[in-house]
């Protein structure tokens, strides 16, 4: 079912400026300059009468990678970007004195483009302990439990049975139309949909539950099974271990910055920040791009990598077909919130979970100290609960944990910050069929190549960094090889 503006989360944008204003202090080089230009394209642009080859709009990991492999194929590349940090919907900060990821973090070999840069890169890999855990705690109905081993592979064996279709339906998950006929039938249905075709025993329900709201950072029945289905095919058809580590176990040694930065670094486009975009205009032999503050621009192609929920708020020319701005409109299911909080005390390597209508459904060790243990948390409502309460937090962590004493959380309102409305990217039931065919489609010289469309690991760092690579490619059939 679709979620109408007045069922959309209602935070507190009081508390969410004055929180953006805290993470400025003691960030991990997140921001990048204050200055409206950090670098200067040193090439010389081989597009006549135009101030660029390629302008890139959004400097997150698709935009990022967009910039570098033009400017990698010689054409001078600029990159604007509206905030005062590269990153996107990656934030590397600190917190209670640990390194974390406010915004996407975990990678996998499984995640083809991710992978290899960083490999190129030559970036290291920690572990999330939550994600190998020794203790599962499982709480419904008002009780807690700690999952026995035997519990554990009924859970696992649940999640293969809701899967068990993925094969068959999507069997090249990086061709989504490879089987057609069977994915049109498939995305009529909701994660909800499927697990409540299933006999489940409720230590399997809670679990899938669980698993589903987390995955799309909303609840179940607003979730297309055909998503469901295809997080299984990239991770493995059907195998729950490695789903879970493919989504929350590896993140980069020294944050997603450190990558970011890296490839920053290689492409050396000239770089804008804080230069938000108000119109782009495909003028036949070049585009136009107008900012904020009224600068004009003018190159032979742009790449548009922003979230699909902010493309409305830029005036195209041509218009965006009316399908994308109904979409956006909507908006993808990724309205949760991603929570850190810091308990005192050792509460050990654990994973919680509960059903979706918990305001902490999903929890798992980030951190642990002598004195203190960091938690990483998934909510799908940022209304259960007053996530910047710390009593209201610690009330709903004692469901998993009795005697817990939280001293302090962060958390970052992704659905509040005006350059992403919404966390990562997952299509509801039926957005296939609806808006496949003009999601990421290019429009003449304004070409797209945001993470939210696509295929493979669309809504990951890999899914980012995939689309933009794809659309520098694209480019060079717009502009013609640089001579």
């Amino acid at each position: 079912m679709s979620q109408s503006n007045e069922d959309k989360p209602k935070l507190d944008r009081r508390r969410f400026l004055q929180g953006t204003g805290a993470l400025a202090i003691g960030t991990s080089g997140v921001v990048a300059a204050t200055s409206t230009q950090a670098e200067t394209d040193s090439r010389s642009c081989k597009k006549p009468g135009c101030d660029y080859d390629v302008v890139v709009i959004g400097g997150g990991f698709a935009g990022v990678a967009a910039s570098r492999d033009c400017g990698e194929n010689g054409f001078k590349t600029l990159l604007l970007e509206a905030r005062n940090r590269i990153g996107g919907r990656t934030f590397s900060t600190n917190f209670a004195g640990h390194e974390i990821e406010l915004g996407g973090v975990w990678i996998h070999w499984t995640q083809p483009f991710v992978w290899a840069e960083k490999e190129r890169y030559n970036l290291e890999v920690d572990e999330t302990p939550g994600a190998m855990p020794d203790r599962i705690l499982m709480h419904d109905a008002g009780t807690t439990r700690e999952l026995k081993e035997a519990e554990i592979m009924e859970v696992a064996s649940a999640y293969s049975a809701l899967t068990e279709e993925a094969r068959e339906i999507l069997p090249q998950p990086f061709d989504i139309r490879r089987n057609w006929p069977r994915v049109l039938e498939a995305e009529k249905l909701s994660a909800m949909d499927r697990i409540n075709q299933l006999d489940l025993n409720s230590v399997q329900r809670v679990a899938m539950e669980s698993v589903c709201s987390g995955s799309s950072h909303n609840r179940a029945e607003n979730w297309g099974y055909i998503e469901l289905l295809r997080w299984s095919a990239l991770a493995g058809y059907g195998d729950f271990s490695l789903m879970l580590d493919s989504g929350a176990r590896f993140k980069l040694q020294k944050g997603t910055i450190s990558l970011i930065q890296a490839m920053l670094d290689d492409g050396k486009p000239e770089l804008r920040l804080s230069a938000p975009v108000k119109k782009i205009e495909d003028l036949g032999d070049k585009v136009r791009i107008t900012t904020s503050s009224g600068e004009t621009l003018t190159a032979g192609a742009t790449i548009c990598t922003v979230p699909m929920n902010v493309l409305p708020a830029i005036e195209f020319s041509p218009a965006l077909d009316k399908r994308i701005v109904k979409a956006a409109e909507t908006g993808h299911t990724g309205v949760g919130v991603k929570l850190f909080i810091k308990c005192r005390g050792k509460q050990g390597n654990i994973y919680c979970l509960a059903r979706q209508t918990h305001p902490l459904s999903v929890i798992f060790t980030y951190h642990e100290e002598e004195d203190h243990t960091l938690l990483c948390c998934f909510a799908n409502n940022p209304d259960a609960i007053d996530y910047y309460d710390e009593e209201a937090v610690q009330t709903a962590l004692r469901d998993y944990l009795p005697d817990v004493e939280v001293e302090s959380v962060l958390l970052y309102d992704w659905m509040l910050d005006p350059y992403s409305k919404g966390t990562w990217a997952q299509y509801r039931p039926g957005w296939l069929s609806e808006y496949l065919d003009v999601f990421g489609k290019d429009m003449g010289r304004i070409l797209f190549g945001t993470g939210d469309h696509g295929e493979g690991w669309r809504g990951f760092i890999d899914g980012a960094i995939g689309g933009g690579i794809r659309a520098a490619e694209r480019v060079k059939a717009v502009l013609g090889q640089p001579g």
